[in-house]
């Protein structure tokens, strides 16, 4: 019996490690390309797997492959939102803190990032193919969580006034240009806005004077 869990664990062991190395290939083709122009011939063959063993992983095949790139990212995403946005820190420390964590999380992930800019960074991702439920309701949670922090900052008298969905909005917009300027195209990008900047900038749009 032990010697069957071990080999089980094992085997779920390299099932994973397989599936995350098709994942990181679909990512970079997918952003590379997008959905509608990547192969799935490519990223079998850039993963060194076969087609059909591509399917063994993924039944759904490119559909399949490019939501879940998205919820595997979310799954580590979404936490970090969370952590920030409930600790005991001001509004304005927050925000900050919120910038600077995601900013960096695009740049860890660059292929995600272009990715996410294909798809429109502050509309519902996954208009193609058919939106994945989980991935529209992370999308939505984010908004909200950004919205919560205006709103917070707004009663706090730290953060400008204005509808807290549409500063959500605009906060997003800012991140979005700034992945823009910095991952560019696959071959191309610009260096990062310095730190005091950007800080410097989110400080102007979304501090009140106080």
């Amino acid at each position: 019996m032990a010697q069957r869990s071990l080999r089980d664990e094992r085997r779920k062991r390299r099932r994973e490690l397989s599936r995350g190395q098709i994942l990181d290939v679909a990512e970079q083709v997918f952003a590379r390309e997008g959905f509608h122009d990547a192969a799935l011939r490519e990223i079998a063959e850039l993963a060194e797997y076969s087609v059909g063993s591509v399917y063994t992983f993924f039944p759904g095949g490119k559909d399949d492959l490019y939501r879940e790139t998205f919820r595997r990212r979310g799954a580590e995403f979404m936490p970090g939102m969370r952590t920030i946005l409930t600790s005991e820190k001001p509004p304005r420390e927050q925000l900050i803190a919120l910038a600077d964590w995601q900013v960096g999380f695009f740049r860890t992930h660059r292929n995600f990032g272009r990715l996410v800019l294909r798809g429109g960074a502050i509309a519902p991702p996954l208009a193609e193919p058919t939106g994945d439920p989980q991935i529209t309701k992370n999308f939505h949670e984010a908004q909200q969580l950004q919205a919560d922090l205006f709103a917070r900052g707004q009663g706090a008298g730290e953060l400008i006034p204005g509808p807290p969905t549409v500063l959500a909005l605009m906060f997003s917009g800012i991140i979005a240009a700034c992945q823009t300027a910095e991952l560019g195209s696959a071959d191309s990008s610009q260096p990062p806005l310095p730190t005091e900047d950007f800080h410097a900038l989110l400080a102007r749009t979304f501090f009140t004077s106080g």
